[in-house]
């Protein structure tokens, strides 16, 4: 039986869903195979799933100190543009080496899943000459309802305007990467180079298979988006068995509740900076806290009591256990969050994290967002304070807690791609 290879890139967090819905298709009796980098080799195999290797990844430049510039605007223009620069001129010679070991692992395919990392794996699909499957964990679709989510900044605009910001983007994330893929396309899978315009067209033909791993509870599709173009639900792995260490249990068990603060795989630019700022803010609002902070910010900076420094812990557990969170908004991060029922302050850093940061505040289940860039300590106080001690903001994240429980987003995608093949 020939595979479904799903091509995944990015982080943990980028990576985990469509490792649900691969266990998904598995059990459903289809051949599976997945598609990563090698650093997740044992979080693939740890699921019993079949593993090929994608050598380099571009994403992880993102996460070295000062990577967190790029792209995005961090409050610095002129920081940022340069960050941008070098992250894609570092970025490249790795690009080409994920593509040529793509080929690789996706020999024999039945179909191939592509994400936002991956959105090169249509070409690899047309040279096999089996469907794309695209299946994203954030909204790409061009719409009108709203400006593109992956601007590092909410803009409101009207319909027109909220269309052309999807052009833009499909055009950057084309663009970046265009001569990369069509000297791959013409040395190593032997197709003509693409157009210069953007090939994302493809996803508005209707024999295309358009999934969107997110709850439409969050984000109700949009009536100007094609009917093939799916929400299905978050995509959630089976749950780990994980023992907590005594000391985080019983810090967690201890009163009064304790909240989460954590700034995912990305990081902060200035892990000290931050850390001092998230423990003034702690003081001024008077909360306890596990501290989800790279190592390095620790350094030679005594921790008052009331404070656990956490390595990592499944957010499974973790964050029921939790008062309220305080993330940078990864689509990852969010979700585990929105089902722990658990109100969540957003800190946004880069592309996607400002839209969900804005969906639930417009949801009532999280104040404003605060950008990292806008980062001080009576700012984060005011906000802790509110999604900590606001009783409405508790009521609606845990309606929509029981909501997203509910769904079935897994078998859904499963019963999508199963149509597909």
């Amino acid at each position: 039986m020939k595979p479904v290879v799903f091509l995944t890139s990015g982080t943990r967090g980028d990576i985990l869903p469509y490792l649900a819905v691969a266990e998904g298709l598995r059990r459903a009796g289809a051949a599976v195979r997945v598609a990563a980098p090698l650093e997740f080799k044992g979080l693939v195999e740890k699921r019993r799933l079949p593993f090929a290797p994608l050598e380099g990844n571009p994403s992880e430049l993102m996460t070295r100190r000062g990577g967190q510039s790029a792209l995005t605007y961090d409050g610095s223009w002129l920081r940022s543009i340069k960050a941008s620069f070098e992250y894609l001129k570092a970025a490249r010679p790795l690009y080409q080496r994920m593509l040529s070991s793509a080929v690789r692992s996706c020999q024999g395919a039945a179909a191939v899943v592509a994400g936002l990392p991956t959105t090169w794996g249509s070409h690899l699909a047309e040279a096999l000459g089996v469907p794309c499957i695209w299946a994203f964990l954030q909204p790409f679709s061009r719409t009108g309802a709203f400006s593109s989510a992956l601007l590092p900044a909410r803009l409101r605009m009207g319909a027109g305007l909220n269309r052309v910001s999807h052009l833009l983007v499909e055009q950057a994330v084309w663009q970046a990467w265009r001569g990369q893929i069509n000297r791959w396309r013409r040395q190593e899978l032997g197709l003509p180079p693409a157009p210069l315009a953007s090939p994302f067209g493809q996803l508005y033909h209707p024999s295309t298979t358009v999934l969107y791993g997110f709850s439409s509870q969050i984000v109700p599709a949009p009536a100007d988006w094609p009917a093939w173009h799916r929400i299905t639900g978050y995509w959630f792995p089976e749950e780990e068995d994980w023992q907590p260490p005594t000391n985080l249990e019983r810090f967690v068990a201890a009163h009064p509740q304790p909240i989460y603060i954590g700034f995912g795989s990305p990081g902060t630019r200035q892990p000290q900076q931050t850390l001092r700022i998230v423990l003034q803010a702690l003081a001024k609002a008077g909360l306890r806290a596990v501290l989800g902070i790279p190592e390095e910010a620790f350094a030679n900076l005594p921790l008052p009591p009331g404070i656990y420094p956490l390595a990592s812990a499944p957010h499974t557990w973790l964050f029921p256990r939790m008062r309220a969170l305080v993330h940078h908004g990864g689509a990852g991060t969010t979700a585990a969050g929105l089902r722990a029922g658990v109100p969540a302050l957003i800190t946004p850093l880069a592309i996607d994290q400002f839209f969900w940061g804005e969906r639930l505040a417009a949801l009532g289940a999280s104040p404003q967002p605060l950008p990292q860039r806008s980062l001080s300590a009576d700012r984060l106080a005011q906000a802790l304070e509110q999604v900590a001690f606001n009783t409405e903001m508790k009521r609606v994240s845990n309606l929509l807690g029981k909501a997203i429980r509910a769904e079935q987003g897994v078998a859904e995608a499963v019963a999508r791609i199963t149509a597909a093949l």
